[in-house]
């Protein structure tokens, strides 16, 4: 098993990597690394570094950098999903399942069917969540968590990407298969929330640009959907195997 530890604050051409705070307890305390270990850390934008580690302690661990790369865990091709905001910490386990699958950013979607709202810290604590799930994947990329937006706001992002799919369960005409682009090389999904998106903010997505499609005839919970379809479109795109 591949283990990564996150070194946020390093430079790719660090000669030496520190951890602070709950990385160095969980280094220290809980995995019982010492000197002398050999250890792997992500600066989550692309650099694995190798470390041979010369301090550890509860408070602060320390490594001396014997090599980096930057490796091809990642997709080739980049998947954001736009998932609508979730009641209780639902929305933090959508968070965790896609930067385990490949998820490049996680947008949060104020819908006009969303029950939750976006708290103080509520977004830090998603960042933290990616964090985890970017230590269990041994991904090198952290998933930027965008700021929350609402349907308008997302339309306006559409641009931005080769092509927009929307997870849409009144659709029964078509599957993934039958819209995805696989010549793209950048991708938006969107999910809705726990009582899906309304007729108009969908409309307001295709106009934009949006394809809908249906993942299926049985209904999914929308952390099921998000993981499923994040799932799917990797797959068709080959980025899975």
């Amino acid at each position: 098993m591949i283990e990564v530890f996150y070194a946020g604050d390093a430079a790719p051409d660090s000669e030496r990597v520190a951890f602070g705070g709950a990385e160095a307890r969980h280094i220290c305390r809980v995995l019982r690394h010492r000197s002398g270990d050999r250890v792997r850390a992500t600066d989550g934008r692309g650099t694995e570094f190798e470390l041979e580690l010369d301090l550890v302690t509860a408070r602060r661990v320390e490594g001396r950098v014997l090599g980096r790369s930057r490796l091809s865990r990642e997709p080739r091709k980049r998947l954001a999903l736009a998932q609508a905001l979730l009641k209780g910490d639902r929305l933090a386990a959508v968070v965790e399942a896609a930067t385990e699958i490949g998820v490049s950013e996680v947008v949060p979607l104020l819908t006009e069917r969303v029950v939750a709202r976006p708290g103080p810290g509520r977004l830090e604590r998603l960042r933290q969540v990616a964090v985890s799930g970017l230590k269990t994947s041994a991904r090198t990329v952290l998933p930027r968590i965008a700021p929350v937006t609402d349907v308008a706001g997302l339309a306006g992002r559409i641009a931005e990407f080769g092509q927009t799919l929307v997870a849409y369960e009144l659709e029964s005409g078509h599957g993934l298969d039958d819209v995805l682009d696989r010549s793209a090389d950048s991708f938006l999904l969107v999910v809705g929330p726990e009582g899906g998106l309304t007729g108009q903010e969908v409309l307001t997505l295709t106009r934009a640009g949006a394809s809908c499609f249906s993942l299926g005839p049985r209904r999914l919970r929308a952390e099921t959907a998000a993981a499923v379809g994040a799932a799917l479109c990797l797959q068709a795109l080959g980025e899975m195997g």
